[in-house]
């Protein structure tokens, strides 16, 4: 596998496999929301910038990306050799949607802007958007994708485990 798209809810580990993956299969791995939006200088970028940037990840010969699976990047799931969908319980992707915002507030993780109150809210309305589209987007996988497995949370775990 070359190419290799992972999509989830909030919080459902992607950026984490996509980096165990990464390390690997030593394939580059591609945040979509840093596509989407520009981290220097805090902005979401145009449509047109966010298409450019994305085909140019596409024409790469090896990839891993990572997104909710907004459906600009649907021609990802064309291209993948392997698209995971992670399929985590509601309840966990809260429970890390609030310690990742615990962690980003006392300074322990990274963020991409300043974890307030409204984010956190924010990020949990998302966890619940994604909940509520994951048939949506099951059948757009199974329609375009060569090859996709679900990940559930203790396939993810074993993964997690077999890659570290």
């Amino acid at each position: 596998m070359k190419k290799i798209y992972i999509i989830g809810p909030v919080g459902s580990g992607k950026t984490t496999l996509a980096k165990q993956l990464s390390k690997k299969y030593n394939i580059p791995y591609y945040e979509l929301d840093k596509v989407v939006h520009d981290d220097l200088i805090g902005m979401k970028r145009s449509l047109l910038e966010i298409k450019k940037i994305f085909s140019d990840i596409l024409k790469e010969e090896e990839w891993i990306i990572e997104d909710v699976g907004r459906d600009i990047f649907q021609l990802g799931i064309i291209e993948a050799d392997m698209v995971y969908y992670l399929d985590i319980p509601g309840y966990i992707l809260y429970k890390r949607c609030l310690l990742r915002w615990i962690m980003q507030r006392v300074g322990l993780m990274e963020y991409s802007y300043y974890p307030t109150i409204s984010n956190l809210f924010q990020m949990l309305e998302w966890v619940n958007a994604g909940k509520k589209k994951k048939n949506e987007k099951l059948s757009i996988i199974l329609e375009f994708s060569k090859n996709h497995k679900v990940l559930k949370r203790n396939d993810v775990k074993i993964m997690e485990k077999k890659y570290d």
